[in-house]
């Protein structure tokens, strides 16, 4: 009997009328979960959003709106879109989705070539700092991999260490020697680590004049000066929060605070039905940055009134796309003029905004990774968007959806590994997260995550 994937398990009474796969139309048929997989994967392929040389992920690609050609590469890469890619390849090796492009043995060899370049980045004098990683990198045509410039941050590399702690969990106790290769590839890349976490946690903003978060930790670190990042990683309901949890569970902080200090606000919203909710605040307003760490940990079972929360922040942000016409969910992400915004966020939403101390852009698209990230939360209502995405003539390539989709359907020409990233594992549900929780479980951090979550309350901005 054939076995059930994951994803067809997901799918399971989530169809929806829209159009099929290939390219966007205005015809109808039953769209699925799955077909919206398969029609993103497809960035994941080698000589598209893949390197041919060095199997990492394309940063951006560029398709021409016409003949859906490639045009361009940034030839660029970050852990992040690694560490994302990993566990794609993850999911295909252990049957979870399946790829027209890469088997089961064809993704093993990967995550073995991936892990040992990255190991090799570590070995390489200039090519890593203290073990952790530049932000970003280049590839070079002769397959080189050199750092493009002289930031360590610490969200990157604590992303990629969460996916590589995915691979640990998943091949630890595997009794196959690649795939155990693979887990002892990805638990040397965690240890050599330890000097330059250990580094930056010292760093904390206790060296500030009346500091608030007194051990919240420095963001990262800058080769050029020596000297930290001059920003903090301040906010816990931002992208980056696992940072100070991944210096937590491997022990390169003993300051608690660095997790529990960083404060969390709330907006009161009232929907257009007259509900009043009570919504977190990221700092963009921003889908993924709420998300994103929800595709590496079960934060579903840690967070306190997590459903609550979480629904809220969405049906906040629905109803701001929806009043003003917009057919995606709304996340950092290019625009139709393939310029780049980090700040494509719901207003009520966005702490930055409602403080007063920034301004909103001048205008905002949508984008179907922030689509997909929605359906960790609510499947119906991500499909349901989808829907429209695929009504929209011109939106869907042979390598995915275009990044950004304007309010009458018009789109710009990159594509971003990142958000090709999330998209596709926004819809995979929890297994890559619960991969990461056996690795912390195996390493005895599991209640001491669950004690640090308790934390995560929202109190009102005002």
């Amino acid at each position: 009997m054939k076995k059930r994937t994951l994803i067809s398990s997901l799918c399971a009474g989530i169809i929806l009328s829209a159009c099929s796969s290939g390219t966007s139309s205005t015809s109808t048929s039953s769209l699925t979960l799955e077909q919206v997989l398969q029609d993103n994967l497809t960035f994941f392929q080698s000589g598209a959003g893949v390197d041919a040389k060095t199997f990492m992920p394309y940063d951006t690609i560029y398709v021409d709106k016409n003949s859906h050609k490639i045009t361009s590469t940034n030839g660029q890469f970050n852990t992040t879109e690694t560490g994302l890619y990993l566990n794609i390849l993850l999911l295909i090796a252990e049957g979870n989705i399946n790829s027209p492009y890469i088997n089961k043995d064809q993704a093993v060899a990967q995550m073995l070539v991936i892990t040992q370049e990255l190991l090799d980045l570590q070995n390489t004098p200039g090519k890593s700092w203290k073990g952790l990683f530049y932000w970003p990198y280049n590839i070079e045509s002769n397959g080189n991999i050199a750092p493009a410039t002289s930031t360590i941050p610490d969200v990157d590399n604590s992303n990629l260490d969460f996916s590589l702690a995915a691979l640990i969990g998943a091949y630890q106790y595997s009794s196959d020697p690649l795939r155990s290769k693979i887990a002892k590839q990805a638990l040397t890349i965690v240890n050599n680590q330890q000097e330059g976490w250990t580094t930056i946690g010292t760093y904390t903003k206790s060296q500030l004049p009346n500091p608030d978060c007194q051990q919240c930790v420095a963001a990262g670190w800058d080769t050029a000066t020596d000297k930290p990042l001059g920003y903090y990683i301040d906010r816990m309901a931002n992208e980056s929060r696992l940072s100070p949890l991944w210096m937590l569970i491997q022990g390169y902080t003993a300051e608690s605070g660095a997790f529990t200090q960083m404060p969390i606000y709330s907006n009161n919203i009232i929907l257009n039905n007259g509900e009043s909710i009570n919504a977190e605040l990221t700092w963009d307003g921003t889908m993924f940055q709420l998300l994103l760490p929800r595709i590496l940990l079960r934060e579903d079972q840690l967070i306190p009134n997590y459903n609550q929360l979480f629904n809220n922040y969405i049906a906040a942000q629905q109803q701001y796309i929806e009043s003003n016409n917009i057919i995606a969910f709304l996340s950092a992400s290019s625009a139709t003029n393939d310029t780049y915004h980090g700040d494509f966020g719901a207003p009520s939403l966005n702490e930055c905004y409602v403080r007063g101390w920034c301004q909103l852009p001048a205008f905002i698209d949508g984008t179907p990774h922030a689509t997909g990230l929605v359906a960790l939360e609510n499947p119906a209502l991500s499909m349901q968007y989808f829907n429209k995405l695929y009504q929209c003539s011109n939106t869907l390539t042979p390598y995915g959806f275009y990044d950004a989709i304007g309010q009458n359907c018009e789109t710009g020409t990159a594509l971003i590994s990142l958000d090709q990233g999330m998209l596709v594992l926004g819809l995979t549900g929890n297994t890559i997260a619960n991969y990461v929780g056996d690795y912390i479980k195996s390493v005895g951090k599991w209640e001491m995550v669950q004690g640090l979550y308790q934390h995560y309350q929202p109190v009102p901005f005002n």
